[in-house]
């Protein structure tokens, strides 16, 4: 399924809870599994309207205390009994539960990306970043219900609107904040989210919304969708004037035969290398992919002066792009490194292990394509005593029985 978030009043991790059940999402399996992760907990998922139009709103409530105020876009963010949970006790708590592994891994991710967000404007380090109301129940089912989301519906691809925050100011836990929140303004900063010029008073973008969205969301701007078989309608918790404030997910199936491309957003490193022994070129790619980069290339290149010299090019996600800029720093002799982020569409892929008699070989598979790993071919082949050409061809039966 391809996913468009149309996002007219911001989003919120409740908005788009409801959005995906509205669209489809089964309550009873997505219930049991988030009880899984957390217990002490009831939600309630009505259906209402805002602005006039349709949609179903959902609020999560801790047994101990099940009132809600009312007030607010997303659940209200100034509680006072909220616990205060570490990144790493929410990851355990997720990694304990019963969640599908594919979800696991995505809710691990939005909270990661939180923290980071948390850890900047707090000048901290990640491990120290302790949630306040992200830590709470309510906070903790949307996000880790948006990945069981995700994965249920099966979304291949996923782009988004330009965003609108809101203005103004909210109460939370560190006091009175300006709108979008330090952290939310952290997250759409770090992924380079569009925004839209909107004079709402109020907060439209919570962090708990932000998080999903920058995990989510492969590009921006207009609907990409050649057709829309699917629409799901999150609401959020007050009217606001002159506009439906509500989450709208657009939806296309997917044709069993139709090849998918999946974008991603990554960072390309490139520098310009003109003083360095040619023999160190090797150890350099090896530290760059022990640090688990994309791709690397060295390009020939004429310099200044008529000078040849040694494009240097990788890539990389966009997380670790300044950790692979450090490497390349210390491990050449340049002296900078140009960042560049940029999309890139790949062929959905999985790596299988395929038996054989020359023992077991992994092999990636990407739509009809289907590649042996390099380091396994040219075991066999060292093995046995062949080429390269003879390997393949010996083993290629194998992967055609499969």
């Amino acid at each position: 399924m391809k996913l468009h978030l149309d996002m007219p009043s911001g989003i919120a991790g409740n908005m788009f809870l409801a959005a995906a059940i509205d669209l489809g999402v089964e309550v009873a399996p997505l219930q049991q599994a988030l009880q899984s992760v957390l217990q002490g907990w009831r939600w309630t998922i009505t259906p209402g309207r805002r602005g006039g139009l349709r949609g179903l709103h959902l609020e999560v409530h801790e047994e101990s205390h099940q009132e809600a105020d009312g007030h607010g876009h997303d659940h209200p963010t100034h509680h006072h009994h909220h616990p205060h949970r570490h990144l790493g006790e929410i990851l355990a708590l997720v990694d304990h539960s019963a969640l599908p592994e594919p979800v696991k891994q995505l809710a691990a991710t939005i909270f990661r990306r939180l923290a980071e967000a948390e850890a900047v404007v707090h000048g901290i380090e990640i491990a120290e970043v302790h949630f306040h109301e992200v830590g709470a129940v309510d906070a903790i089912i949307d996000i880790c219900g948006a990945a069981y989301a995700c994965w249920a519906l099966g979304v291949s691809s996923c782009s988004a609107s330009a965003l609108a925050t809101g203005s103004g100011f909210v109460d939370c836990a560190h006091g009175r904040l300006p709108i979008p929140a330090p952290a939310v303004a952290e997250l759409l900063r770090r992924y380079r989210v569009p925004l839209l010029a909107d004079p709402v008073n109020g907060e439209l973008v919570t962090p708990t919304g932000a998080a999903i969205l920058v995990t989510l969301a492969e590009r921006y701007g207009a609907c990409p969708l050649t057709r829309i078989d699917r629409v799901g309608q999150g609401l959020g918790s007050r009217e606001i004037a002159g506009r439906a404030n509500l989450l709208r997910l657009l939806a296309q199936e997917e044709e069993e035969n139709e090849a998918t491309l999946l974008r991603e957003w990554v960072t390309v490193l490139t520098t310009h290398i003109d003083d360095m022994n040619p023999e160190w070129y090797g150890a350099l790619s090896d530290h760059l992919w022990q640090a688990g980069v994309l791709d690397v290339a060295l390009l020939p290149i004429t310099m200044k002066k008529g000078r040849p010299g040694v494009r240097l090019e990788v890539m990389a996600e966009t997380e670790q792009a300044e950790r692979v800029a450090a490497l390349i720093l210390h491990h050449s002799t340049a002296l900078g490194v140009r960042l560049t982020p940029t999309e890139r569409l790949i062929l959905p892929r999985r790596l299988r292990e395929i038996t054989t008699p020359w023992g077991m070989v992994r092999v990636k598979e990407a739509g009809e394509r289907c590649k042996i790993e390099y380091a396994d071919l040219l075991a066999v082949a060292e093995g046995q005593g062949w080429s390269l050409l003879q390997a393949q061809e010996r083993l290629l039966p194998y992967l055609q029985s499969v």
